[in-house]
Order: C-alpha cells, then structure tokens, then sequence
C-alpha cells in the first residue's frame, strides 16, 4: 500500500500571516505557536524579515498573555538584533508599555521620553504622551500627570487616546477634591478631639458648681429651692436631652471611623463631626445657664 504523497512544508510568509490572524482573533496562545514556528525553523536565516517580524509579534501576543519576562527576553533580542527593521520604533514603544505592565512606572517614563525624542513625528507619539501621563498617576505626581493628559487633548485632538485623557483629567480632579477633603477630615477630626477635651473640662467644673449649689440650695431650705425649682428642672431636661444627642453621635462617629472615608462619605462624617460640635456648645451653654439659675435662687430674698 502506497502512502499519501507528504504535504507542502508552510511557507515562513504563510505561518506568520497564520499567526496574525489568531492575533487579531484574539487567539494569544496560537499566535505564540505560530510565530515560535518560525523562530525556531532551521530553514530560516536569522536576518530573515519574516523571522524579524515574527519576533515582534511573539513578543506582543506574549504582552497580551501577561506572559512579561517571555516578552521582555524575546523584545530584548529582536531590538538589539533589528536596529534597522521597520518595526523597531514600535517595539521602542511596545518596551514602555511592557514596563508599565510590569510595575515599573518610573522606568517606563523614562523609555517613553526616548521613543519621544527619537521619534517625534511617530504615529504613537500620542500614544506615548498617555502612558507617560498613566505612569505619573500611579506614581501619585497628579499634576504633572493632568498637564500631560491635557497635552494629548490639546496637540492630538484626534488620537485614539483622547476619550481616555479626558477620563483621566476627571478622575484626577476627583482624586484632588477627595484629597482635600481628607485634609479637611483630619482638620475636623484634630479640632473635634480639642474641643471634646475642652467641653469636658468645662463640663467637670460645671458639675462640680452645681454641685455646690445644690448643697447650698438644700441648707438654704424649701423657699430658696421653689424660686428655682422650674427653671432648673427644664434646664436639667434640655441638658439630659443633648447629652443623649452627644452620645448618638459618637457612636456614629465611632462606627464610620472603621470604614473608608471616601467620597460623600467625608462630607457626612464632616457634618456628624459638626452636629457633634454644636451639641456640645449647646450642653455647656445649658450648663451655664442653670449654674445662673442656682445663683439666682441662692441671690432671692426668702
């Protein structure tokens, strides 16, 4: 029995146009497998344009994976071995990507700034100004990252990376507003522990008065405490009833402090902080007024 004749052996131009297609399917793992083919064909020269190229698309689809040190050894080779190949200045810019991907902002920076300056009329320089501004956000330098985010708005109105820019800027408004606003809650929360320590203080010394008064109002015998007696009474009432109000907000103070203070969340311990605040203004102006109450009725005529 004879066999079947032997299939033609893919042609280098065939396997890597194989491989682009599974890249643009979204296919990573083919597209490694088709392009590793022609890496590793014996056939082929290492100067091969199809070789060459099939290595900056390993790379890209190895990125895609999130397969980076793969892609990083294999971008290494191809632009140290193709200076001159027509995708080296795209595999420049691919290595910014790749070392944004791989945590390393700082690096990427400075990698952007030498495909911008090696190629200023690039089509992804655009492109190239984004991520730098992306680096900065993560980095936290939200200013400098907002003024190149509005760069690419400004000088590349029609890049792809405009609707992200302006994403971007607004996000990075939002983020300065929170960050003000979380000053302003460790502002409220510094002078409401100041003024807690204050109201009791003031509280003790109001205590320990009506205490004496109360002393005195019961030597002073049944007509001295009469002349006080309903003034004093509402003024122990609206006194008791602050005193609940102060606890509530404590306790919901005490409980939102265990959770994140972001967002309308900062504006509601804010104004908890304030309502706990004026209650406690108001307690000691209680407190007050009925140690006058006593000293009035002390002052009466029997």
């Amino acid at each position: 029995m004879s066999l079947p004749p032997a299939l033609p052996a893919q042609s280098g131009e065939a396997r890597l146009q194989e491989g682009l297609g599974h890249f643009r399917e979204g296919q990573y793992q083919q597209a490694v497998s088709s392009f590793r083919g022609i890496i590793f064909d014996g056939d082929g020269a290492a100067e091969s344009p199809v070789k060459a190229e099939a290595y900056y698309w390993v790379v890209r689809s190895y990125m895609a994976l999130s397969m980076y040190d793969e892609a990083a050894r294999n971008l290494e080779f191809f632009l140290s071995s193709y200076p001159a190949h027509r995708l080296h200045s795209e595999a420049l810019y691919q290595k910014g990507r790749l070392l944004l991907l791989q945590g390393e902002p700082e690096n990427a920076i400075l990698l952007f700034d030498q495909f911008l300056e090696r190629y200023p009329d690039h089509d992804l320089v655009a492109n190239a100004l984004y991520w730098i501004g992306e680096s900065l956000y993560s980095l936290g330098r939200l200013d400098e990252a907002a003024r190149v985010f509005a760069r690419v708005l400004e000088e590349y109105p029609r890049s792809f990376k405009v609707s992200d820019a302006e994403y971007r800027l607004s996000l990075i408004e939002f983020k300065k507003r929170e960050n003000e606003l979380m000053k302003l809650l460790k502002w409220s929360h510094e002078e409401t522990l100041r003024v807690t320590e204050e109201f009791e203080r003031r509280e003790k010394a109001y205590e320990q008065a009506v205490a004496v008064y109360q002393r005195r109002l019961s030597a002073a015998g049944q007509a001295a405490q009469g002349a006080a007696g309903s003034e004093v009474a509402a003024l122990r009432s609206e006194n008791e009833r602050l005193r609940q109000r102060i606890t509530v907000l404590e306790a919901q103070l005490s409980v939102e402090g265990t959770q994140d203070s972001t967002g309308a969340s900062v504006f509601e311990d804010l104004e908890r902080r304030r309502e706990l605040l004026q209650a406690k203004a108001d307690a000691l102006a209680v407190k007050e007024a009925l140690l006058q109450a006593l000293a009035g009725a002390m002052e009466s005529p029997e």
